[in-house]
């Protein structure tokens, strides 16, 4: 299977992580395992028949923010678009607590106005996958002029997690974020989807993957350590979470 990602246009990337394709042909069927990663995607499915029994075709799919790893299966043709908003992006097009959506698939079209019929039913007629985006890319660009303002102190918080790899107490965070932990974790559980914490661990479980691909060599225990566990097994519960593997058998 092919996957590549393209970079929405400037004035977007406040809001969108990545737009993403993936397309391809399983002669037998193929189970892959996403792993959490604090956002929220949007995916669009141009197969006639469900893959995997989960995608809605040509509908927009929310994918909710994640707090565990999903199986996802694959069999025959695979054509999909994925639109991965920043955390706390997609707050600026809808105003339904993205909690709503956490750990969950939804038809968007069944709960929210985000994208017009007309807009979604030009996306399988159009050729290729590049058409596609930027069909997109402009549709969002023109809902600009009425969306709604992001919460800057979540976003703040967001970004300041992810710079410092999950590592930072809660406390600070939300003091640095000029808000009182329960407001905080409130607010933040709210735009993102999942709460503080369990946001701090999803970005210190993706920093000690890369970590490892990178220090094969290194004992467990001592990445456990430069990355931020009290220790190696702390280290293995949260993989374990998230992957539902040690970081030995990924």
């Amino acid at each position: 299977m092919i996957f590549k990602e393209y970079k929405p246009s400037i004035s977007l990337l406040p809001y969108i992580e990545t737009y993403w394709i993936a397309e391809g042909y399983a002669k037998t069927k193929e189970i892959d395992k996403i792993f959490p990663d604090g956002c929220v995607d949007i995916i669009f499915s141009f197969n006639q028949i469900p893959n995997n029994g989960a995608l809605v075709p040509y509908l927009p799919n929310l994918i909710g923010t994640m707090t565990t790893f999903s199986e996802i299966s694959y069999y025959q043709n695979i054509s999909m678009l994925g639109i991965r908003f920043k955390p706390a992006g997609i707050t600026a097009f809808t105003k339904i607590p993205i909690n709503y959506f956490t750990d969950s698939k939804t038809d968007l079209t069944l709960i929210d106005t985000l994208f017009e019929e007309k807009f979604y039913a030009k996306l399988p007629e159009l050729e290729t996958s590049i058409a596609k985006i930027k069909h997109i890319d402009l549709y969002l660009n023109q809902r600009l002029i009425s969306i709604f303002e992001l919460n800057n102190q979540i976003v703040y918080a967001t970004e300041l997690i992810k710079k410092t790899n999950g590592r930072l107490p809660l406390i600070d965070i939300a003091n640095r974020s000029c808000l009182s932990l329960r407001n905080f974790e409130r607010k933040f559980k709210t735009a993102v989807g999942i709460s503080p914490k369990t946001f701090s661990k999803i970005i210190k479980f993706k920093h000690t993957l890369s970590y490892i691909k990178k220090n094969t060599t290194e004992s467990l225990f001592s990445i456990a350590v430069d990355c931020g566990y009290y220790d190696h097994s702390h280290l293995i519960k949260d993989f374990k979470t998230f992957t539902g593997n040690t970081p030995l058998h990924l």
